[in-house]
């Protein structure tokens, strides 16, 4: 089983030091490289034995952002990963312009993590159901991020496309279910199908898909 290998960039040795053990526990996920900011991690690590960069938005010297650019230009390959205390739209939108691919709060769990490392790797962009799905619907329709899906088109039922659509106007399943007239047991089995089908993670990953394969408008 072929591994990923992660080099992290994070200024706070306990947190940097606690995150490499736990990234380590992960399915076929070692790190490979420490550094305590993102100028570090350029000067020293070899960019091109790594696949995934999991990097700090404040940091000293080259904070996460600034080194997530660098890293686009030269290293196209490279996943990025940004881990931040800040979940403001406006934190969101400069870290994929710079080039990451996930955008993660300090505070979300160590599953998420997991999920987001090997979702960028095989659809290449990953961001939970914590961002807004109108942000993410309207940076994938600005050209701002260009997902790739492993399934070819897939076909949706009415309904499916219905529950999508209502999906990426942000109601909660509860909303959906009152205005398809339907259980909210149907409804989540349905929002379950599809992201199975899309090898999705989550509603996020499904808007993303719809607007990428042009099922849903922008």
């Amino acid at each position: 089983m072929i591994r990923i290998r992660v080099g992290i960039a994070e200024d706070q040795e306990i947190f940097r030091t606690g995150l490499a053990h736990l990234l380590n526990s992960f399915k076929n996920v070692e790190v490979n490289f420490q550094a305590e900011n993102g100028q570090l991690l350029l000067d020293n690590a070899d960019l091109n034995e790594l696949d995934v960069i999991v990097l700090d938005y404040q940091m000293p010297i080259l904070n996460g952002v600034q080194t997530s650019k660098i890293l686009r230009e030269k290293y196209p390959k490279l996943k990025i990963i940004i881990l931040s205390m800040f979940e403001d739209e406006a934190y969101v939108e400069k870290a994929i312009e710079c080039g990451a691919n996930a955008y993660l709060s300090k505070d979300d769990n160590l599953e998420e993590l997991e999920q987001a490392i090997h979702a960028i790797i095989n659809n290449q962009y990953y961001f939970n159901d914590r961002i807004s799905k109108v942000f993410i619907k309207n940076m994938v329709g600005k050209g701002k991020i260009e997902p790739t899906f492993i399934p070819d088109q897939i076909e949706f039922s009415p309904f499916e496309i219905q529950v999508l659509d209502l999906i990426s106007q942000e109601l909660t399943t509860k909303e959906i279910a009152d205005q398809l007239y339907r259980s909210t047991r149907t409804i989540e089995k349905h929002r379950t199908e599809m992201m199975r089908k899309t090898e999705t993670k989550n509603s996020v990953g499904l808007v993303m898909y719809g607007i990428k394969k042009g099922i849903l408008k922008t």
